[in-house]
């Protein structure tokens, strides 16, 4: 396993900071790049048109693979570059570190469960928030591009398109989003604030933001807090590349299921609970956080 020693490489939170921002811009632009070309060429289509393209039905698979791919790129490559020249055990500064009691296994599941139900309870309440016209009908267009995003790599019509949506849309994002997000972002921001809950709050607030939906943004930072919170107590990335893929396999696997009824597909996408269940679901994980940390006491 590579370790590195090297004073050299003994950065300040501030300058892992510049490093992660510099190479989040270069492989996002890079990502787009290397994906866009790939697509161009496998469909003989001009890069003017590839977006379009890839929201067609016929062309899912395709859509699939190139978002798994430019996430690799985007998301992947800074987290690597940030870990590897950082001080110390490549896979310890990512946070590959192992799970200390199997219990944490079954508090994450539980966790994953409970945080669908405040995430539907927030999206009935960021629903109900009173805005400007003029803010509603651009958090309604920025949502219906999201909504005709995420239908374009959903359209399946088999179990292996079920299984290829899976990786791409729960596998890949659940690892390559956590190493970026909660496993080399907020450990940069706690260390340099010195504030681990202020870090999780940042990072969730930046995690939601990433996704570029308004009704879903609550609902999502509410996820990432919950996320962050989990590598916090246990101190390794895996737990919360779980709970991830739990809350994506479980939203693709819905579609799939009512993949032939267009109202149902609605419905799904538009899922909410009634927002007094945002007290329930506070209440569940206060719970199950406190039997979380019992598992970590004396680690």
């Amino acid at each position: 396993m590579y370790t590195n020693e090297n004073s050299i490489f003994n950065m300040s939170p501030g300058f892992r900071m510049v490093l992660f921002i510099s190479m989040t811009g270069l492989s996002m632009i890079l990502g787009g790049l290397i994906t866009f070309s790939i697509v161009a060429a496998a469909l003989n289509t001009p890069f003017s048109d590839i977006q379009s393209v890839l929201l067609r039905p016929e062309n899912t698979s395709l859509t699939q693979i190139a978002n798994a791919f430019a996430s690799i790129i985007g998301f992947g490559v800074p987290a690597l570059v940030v870990a590897y020249f950082t001080k110390g055990s490549f896979a310890s500064n990512l946070g590959f570190k192992p799970i200390t009691n199997e219990k944490q296994v079954g508090i994450v599941i539980l966790l994953a469960f409970t945080g669908l139900i405040l995430s539907g309870a927030l999206g009935d309440l960021t629903d109900k928030i009173t805005f400007s016209n003029s803010i509603r009908t651009w958090a309604t267009n920025l949502e219906a591009q999201y909504k005709k995003a995420l239908m374009a790599m959903t359209h399946m019509r088999s179990i292996w398109d079920l299984l290829l949506a899976i990786i791409a849309i729960a596998v890949v994002p659940a690892i390559v989003e956590e190493l970026y997000f909660r496993g080399t972002l907020q450990k940069i921001i706690t260390d340099w604030s010195g504030k681990p809950y202020v870090a999780i709050v940042i990072t969730a607030i930046l995690f939601s933001a990433f996704h570029f939906s308004y009704f879903g943004f609550l609902s999502r930072m509410s996820l990432g807090i919950v996320l962050g919170l989990i590598y916090y107590y246990t101190k390794t990335i895996w737990l919360p590349i779980l709970m991830h893929f739990i809350n994506n396999a479980i939203g693709v696997t819905a579609l799939y299921a009512v993949r032939n009824n267009p109202k149902k597909i609605d419905q799904v996408m538009d899922s909410n609970l009634t927002y007094y269940w945002v007290v329930i679901g506070f209440i569940a994980l206060f719970i199950l956080f406190k039997q979380l940390k019992k598992t970590t006491d004396g680690v």
